[in-house]
């Protein structure tokens, strides 16, 4: 694997005592950032996942990156900050990066669901609440959208379960497709999801309604009149709502007040009108 290097200069934007976790759910990689310090000497490492808020260098260390690829497609970098390093550290990050990558499609293979490919709900609970752990210590956004799939019963009463499971899949499958490599996608139960994105209130609506569209224009290649769509419940951290079982709620009150209204919709503390009229 063809492995390129990047050696980050000294900034002023941070010292080190500002260094944090970008991806609120590393820590399933500890054992191997702690090789990396040990061998390249880095005083800190961060995996950073594409779409994770970016980590600033700090104007007292020096930073070396290498990308993390997996099955030929970037999914973020594996950055280390130091003094100074060891001999040969590029080239050891770059050994780590590879099992960094590794270790995230073995994780993801065995927290996912198996008919759908979506993070299991304990996979899922256990990222976000993570998630808003690190939003308690250091504000890095955390919000929340939670879907389910309108009259979903009458598809499997009308067209049989088989039908209903294409039907999952053919979601999930293009509601990852819109996503990052720092967003989650959950499973919670039969029809209805979560995804976990590290972005304010503003940004997790737009994300929901890209969603809500792809999910309205999705037809199945062997049956393509059928039709399906999702209502959509947006929560984000706040003072106001500051831990995982608030976030939950407040998206779930959300997703039912979509219902309520006529379902195929995102419901929010902002709304994609508002958003239609900053624009």
């Amino acid at each position: 694997m063809n492995m390129a290097f990047n050696f980050v200069p000294e900034a002023s934007s941070a010292t080190s005592a500002t260094l944090s976790l970008p991806d609120p759910m590393a820590e399933k990689y500890d054992t191997i950032l702690y090789l990396v310090r040990q061998t390249t000497g880095a005083s800190h490492v961060v995996v950073q996942l594409d779409g994770a808020p970016v980590q600033p260098v700090p104007h007292d260390l020096a930073c070396i990156q290498v990308p993390i690829v997996h099955q030929g497609k970037r999914i973020g970098l594996l950055r280390a900050f130091a003094n100074e390093f060891a001999s040969g550290a590029s080239h050891l990050l770059a050994g780590f990066a590879i099992l960094v990558a590794e270790h995230h499609a073995l994780w993801s293979v065995a927290h996912c669901d198996m008919l759908t490919r979506a993070l299991t709900r304990r996979a899922f609970m256990g990222d976000l609440g993570r998630a808003v752990a690190t939003w308690q210590r250091s504000a890095t956004p955390c919000s929340l959208i939670m879907f389910d799939l309108d009259h979903f019963k009458q598809i499997n009463d009308t067209h049989g379960h088989a039908l209903g499971d294409s039907v999952l899949r053919a979601v999930t499958h293009v509601v990852q497709s819109e996503l990052r490599p720092a967003d989650r996608l959950g499973r919670l139960g039969g029809e209805e999801f979560a995804v976990l994105l590290l972005v304010d209130a503003e940004a997790a609506v737009e994300i929901a309604e890209r969603l809500r569209r792809v999910i309205e224009g999705t037809t199945l290649r062997e049956f393509p009149h059928i039709e399906f769509t999702a209502s959509l419940g947006v929560a984000t951290c706040s003072p106001e709502i500051n831990s995982r079982e608030a976030l939950i709620d407040t998206a779930d009150a959300y997703l039912y007040e979509a219902k309520r209204e006529g379902r195929n919709r995102v419901k929010g503390a902002v709304s994609v009108l508002e958003l239609d009229q900053l624009d």
